[in-house]
């Protein structure tokens, strides 16, 4: 599998599923069948094998459980499905640290890498490839460190970086030497093209690519020329540039840069129609890749959320593992404070005595500050009735003035002006003790009337209902009723106490 893998695919093929017929044969071919087709770049339409793999492989073989969901990952990925990928991503890294295989641990965490890459977040993109690094270097895995070294670089060149993106290609460069791969030796020298590009290095950037060596793979032979031909379009030299642009005969991947660069061309050679005519295509494809930028974004949205559910399923899942350890801790401790409680039962019995003595204290220093209390509500009550009564004697005194009935009858407006004037003396001298109660009842209640809110202010100040029938000149029965309208109007329930709510208000 690892040297020669078209040579295992073929055996495999000349195998049958259909002969095996334990489970762990089954999901042992479908595991190395979907291995071989990934090395050998063979995309395949269906999941129904890699999952015979995952269905089968869990804690126990972590090793195999960890290459099946990495298969199904990638398998997702091919399919553009991020959600899925994501998932199988994170339970295969799962599994990857449970086993002591740095080599599965680093492609994990290169695919996460490259996972974050197309998503642009590059930061993620740079950290998780140095993990990578990591792991393929403690596996001696030169193949592998080098492609992730390339990686690296990648993720600096996205974020301006060009310095350290240089480093680490060179670096990658030193590395490949001994490996003698054309496809490595391509990448590297095209990456150190780009950079050298991007810094306006068009020089450097045409010799680096007259190093990278003919692969025979239109994939990397394809870029190569097109960046040639970037470089001529950049110095001027247009036929050169036609050359190297017409040898790509399946852009791919570049399409966009490709028709910008011919529209580039034809621009500088004064020919407009054709010019327009790239820009027309560069827009189409502008906006087709725009909606498919947008749809990958919401899917990173998505993902996670996904992630953050499975972190907190994954929390519990621990816990549940761990119940039968906490019971039995819980079980000691509830013995070890049985033992305590046996041992100083005298010591919390002299205790509680103790806290019922304080209790005791605290009870009659309670019952003297509500004595203090009352005694001063029942100053302030004195006063009001004094207040009152003086009030009561001077509109008697007025009224015994009048002669006659028909006097009366003439004064009933003046009358009804004295006792509205006589009520709100009243309720302001209870204002004055109860932070303006009367205006705080009126606003927070449109619906009292300002007898109720008299009624408030004398049962405020303490006036039993005898003496605040005998105010309003009505019956005891009335002032009861009243009582029972005005508890309506104040939304209070049947154990709700109407002196205690107005006192809180």
């Amino acid at each position: 599998m690892e040297t020669a893998p078209d040579s295992a695919l073929s055996i495999l093929r000349a195998i049958k599923l259909e002969k095996y017929k334990l489970k762990q044969n089954r999901a042992l071919y479908a595991l190395l069948m979907s291995q071989a087709l990934d090395k050998n770049e063979i995309k395949v339409e269906s999941d129904s094998l890699i999952k015979i793999a995952t269905a089968y492989y869990d804690e126990n073989e972590p090793v195999r459980a960890a290459y099946a969901y990495l298969y199904l990952a990638r398998y997702e990925k091919n399919q553009g499905n991020t959600r899925n990928q994501a998932m199988a991503l994170l339970k295969a890294q799962d599994f990857a640290l449970k086993c002591n295989d740095p080599k599965l641990q680093g492609l994990v965490y290169t695919d996460k890498a490259d996972m974050y890459q197309s998503q642009g977040n590059n930061d993620s993109c740079i950290v998780y490839n140095k993990l990578g690094l990591k792991a393929f270097q403690k596996a001696s895995d030169l193949r592998n460190s080098v492609l992730t070294l390339i990686g690296i670089g990648c993720g600096e060149r996205l974020n301006n970086s060009y310095d350290s993106a240089t480093y680490y290609y060179s670096l990658a460069e030193k590395m490949a030497i001994p490996l003698h791969e054309n496809l490595l030796t391509s990448s590297i020298y095209r990456n150190l093209s780009v950079v050298a590009y991007k810094q306006k290095n068009f020089k450097q950037a045409l010799d680096y690519l007259r190093l990278v060596p003919i692969t025979h793979d239109t994939l990397y032979d394809y870029n190569k020329w097109y960046l040639i031909g970037r470089m001529f379009v950049k110095s001027g030299q247009l036929d050169s540039a036609r050359i190297y642009l017409n040898k790509v005969k399946s852009p791919g991947v570049m399409i966009v840069d490709y028709y910008k660069l011919w529209q580039e061309l034809y621009e500088k050679q004064g020919r407009l129609a054709e010019s327009l005519y790239y820009a027309k295509k560069v827009a189409i494809l502008k906006d087709s890749i725009q909606n498919q930028a947008l749809n990958t974004s919401f899917a990173g949205m998505e993902k996670k959320y996904r992630f953050e559910r499975l972190s907190v399923e994954n929390k519990s899942l621990i816990i549940e593992n761990k119940q039968n350890g906490i019971i039995l801790l819980v079980a000691l401790l509830l013995l070890s404070i049985l033992c305590i409680v046996l041992l100083f039962w005298r010591i919390k019995s002299n205790k509680r005595k103790l806290i019922v003595q304080n209790q005791m204290l605290e009870q009659e220093r309670s019952l003297k500050e509500k004595e203090k209390e009352n005694n001063f509500l029942l100053q302030q009550q004195m006063k009001m009735q004094h207040l009152l009564l003086k009030n009561v004697e001077q509109y008697r005194s007025r009224a015994i003035k009048r002669s006659s009935a028909s006097e009366v009858e003439k004064t009933v407006g003046v009358r009804n002006s004295q006792l509205d004037t006589f009520y709100e003396e009243l309720m302001s001298h209870i204002d004055l003790t109860h932070r303006n109660i009367s205006s705080r009842l009126e606003a927070a209640y449109p619906n009292l009337t300002k007898r109720d809110i008299l009624i408030c202010c004398l049962l405020l100040a303490n006036f039993d209902t005898g003496m605040i029938a005998t105010i309003l000149d009505v019956q005891s029965e009335s002032i009861n009723i009243h009582r029972g309208r005005l508890r309506k109007k104040l939304n209070l329930q049947n154990q709700d106490n109407l002196l205690q709510f107005l006192r809180s208000f």
